[in-house]
């Protein structure tokens, strides 16, 4: 069985776009028989836009993808492994899902990464048009993530087509329709009840719940939290206005703006690839320095300043 030519045939895509529309028509069900609005036009036009230009990048992009991924093989792959093993595909299947849960919690827990990925998060409203709701600059270089699946010796088109297959998964748990799913699928994969989590803006459920396919990887990482109350969903900071350009930029701004005003090097990099939690603590911190200061006091902030930057 040639497995790249199934997986890249157009029955998987046909078959995850099916769902997908199913899951809508579903998720607009239940909001009318619960008179609950699930959709909100300027919301969806932003997702269905963003989720535009995700596919067109993502189809002009694949070509440097496999190009990349293939002088990757031709110089660092350390064995080829047949690409029509079942086996190899499981383990490539598995591997591609701990390689996106590294990934996306990058995506969260370094700043230049997360202005890139915060889009995805921009939204008070959590139905399955967010699934599609992502910068699309993010796919200039995202594939280099993934080149050490190539390394260790998958085929790169595979390593392409897997990966598909991952998001295509995570398609189907942004919703509020589906609230639980049996207590054994929970405990491995991933799940519109975890999934919620990981878009709130709770205190308890920050950084948390990063998985696309398999919850393990979080319980396994730390990084794993369950629904315990209502979820308020966005970013902790909603944004001022939601357009579609704001969307994609604001965080860019407010990098740029940081880096220009800081003080050192140190602090520079700190803005750029810190934290975005640490950051915003340690701007609050700034924001509240007494305007005259004793040598002592002045002394004192400059250590807690450089505490909160490590």
């Amino acid at each position: 069985m040639d497995l790249t030519l199934l997986l890249s045939s157009g029955f998987v895509k046909a078959l995850a776009a099916l769902f997908y529309i199913l899951l809508i028509v579903f998720e607009s069900y239940i909001s009318f028989k619960k008179k609950k609005k699930v959709y909100e036009k300027n919301d969806t036009f932003i997702n269905l836009s963003l989720g535009v230009f995700t596919s067109v990048t993502k189809l002009l992009i694949k070509g440097v993808t496999l190009g990349f991924f293939y002088l990757v093989q031709q110089h660092l792959a350390l064995a080829t492994i047949p690409i029509n093993s079942i086996v190899g595909f499981i383990v490539l299947f598995v591997l591609n899902d701990l390689t996106f849960y590294w990934y996306h919690r990058v995506s969260h827990e370094s700043r230049l990464f997360w202005s890139l990925h915060v889009a995805h998060h921009s939204s008070s409203i959590f139905n399955a048009s967010t699934a599609i709701r992502g910068n699309f600059l993010h796919f200039l270089y995202r594939f280099i993530f993934w080149s050490p699946l190539v390394i260790i010796g998958f085929d790169p088109l595979l390593v392409v087509l897997v990966d598909e297959i991952g998001f295509y998964y995570q398609m189907w748990i942004h919703t509020e329709a589906i609230k639980k799913m049996p207590r054994w699928f929970e405990r491995i994969f991933n799940s519109p009840m975890h999934h919620r989590v990981h878009h709130g803006s709770n205190a308890l459920y920050l950084d948390k719940n990063y998985a696309a396919v398999f919850i393990i990887w979080d319980k396994w990482f730390g990084s794993y939290q369950g629904e315990t109350e209502k979820v308020n969903y966005g970013l902790t900071k909603p944004l001022e206005k939601q357009t579609l350009f704001n969307v994609i930029t604001h965080e860019l701004n407010d990098i740029w703006r940081d880096a220009w005003l800081a003080k050192s090097w140190k602090e520079r990099l700190f803005y750029i690839f810190g934290h975005p939690g640490k950051i915003a603590r340690y701007k609050t911190v700034r924001q509240r320095v007494p305007i005259v200061q004793t040598p002592n006091e002045t002394e004192d902030f400059g250590k807690n300043h450089l505490e909160m930057m490590h």
